[in-house]
């Protein structure tokens, strides 16, 4: 088991003078940042097929990183982000640590019960971890093999944050344990794509054009209705005996958090809907923003 949880750790940097909003396409989940910090940087092969696979498995669930790095802290305004610290040698280099403690290849944070934006990735670990599945291979296959290992680990973690969940789900990327061959297997996650509950956008949606003068309804209720959602969840996303509420009380809402629920949920509430004899729900892109100001509405 590599998921785990520690006390906060402080990570304090300045922003520059010079503020800019990083913001999404028309239509798409609102921006999020994943900033990394290395103890030892890793080769450029490394880390592209680390954020190749983090990108792969998130992007399908409306979740596009904007990667930056703590060592050059640029003065950039986000909806979410996550601060990932790498510990050991990230290299791949086929040496084994000298020493290397048994324990998780990644955890996250948790304070009072609230799941912190800090993820730490122990690469000596993983890299012990994965020996036998490395050994043998060329520089260039066997950097990009621990890189994509490091990106289903770390992304791991980046749900436990952007969903703010504690627990594990069903899909490969948040059970509670990996073996090593699945951090390293070609296929990984490829199941998991009849289950995406979120419809993302191809394209900026066409600007209504209608002549007559539109009612008055609340942002984003048409949306919900459409979605199916309210069938668990209740009309107002309150909750109800199948589904629990949208937004638990005292907490704020925003569209990387329900797009990052969505998609850790989606075998569950495909499953539900199976036994409920109803069509599994559907929500678009272009409406998840409309939806989240609802369900913030909805709640106060």
């Amino acid at each position: 088991m590599y998921s785990g949880y520690k006390d906060l750790i402080h990570v304090r940097f300045g922003l520059g003078c010079l503020v800019l909003a990083v913001l999404p396409a028309p239509g798409q989940v609102e921006s999020v940042a994943v900033y990394t910090g290395f103890q030892k940087q890793p080769p450029q092969t490394v880390l592209e097929s680390m954020q190749e696979e983090v990108a792969a498995i998130m992007a399908p669930g409306g979740l596009r990183l904007n990667w930056r790095s703590l060592d050059r802290i640029r003065g950039e305004v986000f909806s979410e982000l996550a601060v990932a610290r790498f510990k050991g040698n990230c290299a791949a280099s086929g040496l084994m640590p000298a020493s290397v403690e048994s324990g998780a290849l990644a955890w996250s944070h948790v304070s009072d019960g609230v799941v912190l934006p800090f993820a730490d990735v122990d690469c000596d670990r993983i890299q012990v971890f994965l020996q036998h599945q490395m050994q043998g291979l060329e520089v260039s296959r066997r950097e990009r093999i621990f890189g994509r290992a490091m990106g289903r680990v770390l992304a791991h973690e980046l749900y436990h944050i952007f969903a703010r969940a504690q627990g594990h789900g069903s899909r490969d990327v948040d059970k509670p344990a990996f073996t090593a061959a699945e951090l390293v297997a070609d296929d990984f996650g490829f199941d998991d794509a009849k289950y995406h509950i979120l419809q993302l956008a191809r394209q900026p949606a066409p600007a209504a054009k209608d002549k007559a003068p539109r009612r008055k309804t609340q942002p984003g209720l048409a949306a919900y209705v459409k979605s199916g959602c309210g069938t668990c969840h209740g009309s107002r996303g309150q909750g109800s005996r199948h589904g629990p509420s949208l937004r638990p009380l005292g907490e704020w809402l925003d569209s990387v958090i329900l797009a990052a629920k969505l998609e850790r949920g989606g075998p569950k509430m495909c499953k539900r809907a199976r036994n409920l004899k109803v069509p599994a729900p559907v929500l678009a892109e272009e409406d998840i923003r409309e939806i989240v100001r609802f369900l913030n509405s909805a709640a106060e």
